[in-house]
């Protein structure tokens, strides 16, 4: 075990500036946790994550009710689940690049259907414009170099009316209570990291991506700057957690 996995040498990495460089991380890290994501992220939670994607999928008004929805960096599937128990039946499409995340995806939502899958990066969305009533993205914005152009891509494949939902990680305004918050996911991160995959380091990208986030509130601006309306930011946990939705006029 190199000296950044050992449980008892603590140092986080810089994180990446480039999106190959991040891919080249995290791609290896997300193929290691890809058959554990679920449990660590309710773990990691005590199970609240669950109820803030409920909460998410309230955002999304029922008028949008048939039309098409794509959840962004779908991970495991939990989105295109959640919304089918809030009695969604339009058409889901999913898409992720990482392909374990999305064999788990298409296992869970076989009965959820129609969900469909493709295999592509945020920064290459390979979708038509003014293609979709709702998006969804959950834990993935912060993975981004360029969140902007990401925002920007997000309003080209929204239909006019159409809904972003956005469920990440935030950035506490108060700074002892983000040191406290980022020191809980290091640490908790660190201790299940070394249990289960026997590397400390395995969760550091967290805390990690979290550094080098600008916050919810940046994202506000930035949806607004692209030319979104309705921006709505509902933080939970005192703002480790944030929910922003946002609707294309």
């Amino acid at each position: 075990m190199n000296d950044q996995s050992s449980f008892y040498k603590f140092r986080l990495r810089e994180w990446p500036r480039r999106a190959s460089d991040i891919q080249a991380y995290m791609d290896p890290t997300f193929a290691t946790i890809a058959a554990r994501y679920d449990f660590m992220t309710r773990a990691m939670s005590f199970g609240l994550e669950q109820g803030w994607k409920k909460k998410a999928v309230n955002f999304i008004p029922r008028k949008h009710e048939p039309g098409r929805v794509l959840d962004l960096a779908c991970g495991t599937g939990d989105f295109p689940l959640h919304l089918r128990a809030a009695g969604f039946g339009a058409p889901i499409f999913g898409l992720d690049r990482n392909p374990g995340m999305l064999k788990i995806s298409k296992e869970k939502c076989a009965a959820a259907k129609p969900v469909s899958f493709v295999q592509a990066d945020l920064t290459a969305i390979p979708l038509k414009e003014r293609s979709f009533n709702v998006i969804t993205m959950g834990y993935a914005l912060r993975y981004v170099v360029d969140i902007r152009r990401t925002l920007t891509d997000v309003f080209r494949l929204l239909d006019r009316g159409g809904i972003f939902v956005c469920l990440d990680f935030g950035v506490p305004t108060n700074r002892l209570y983000r040191r406290l918050c980022f020191g809980y996911l290091f640490l908790l991160g660190s201790l299940w990291g070394w249990l289960i995959h026997g590397n400390a380091d395995t969760y550091w990208h967290i805390v990690e991506s979290l550094k080098a986030y600008p916050g919810q509130g940046a994202v506000a601006a930035w949806l607004k700057e692209v030319g979104f309306e309705k921006i709505v930011m509902r933080e939970q946990l005192g703002g480790i957690i944030a929910i922003v939705s946002a609707t294309r006029p």
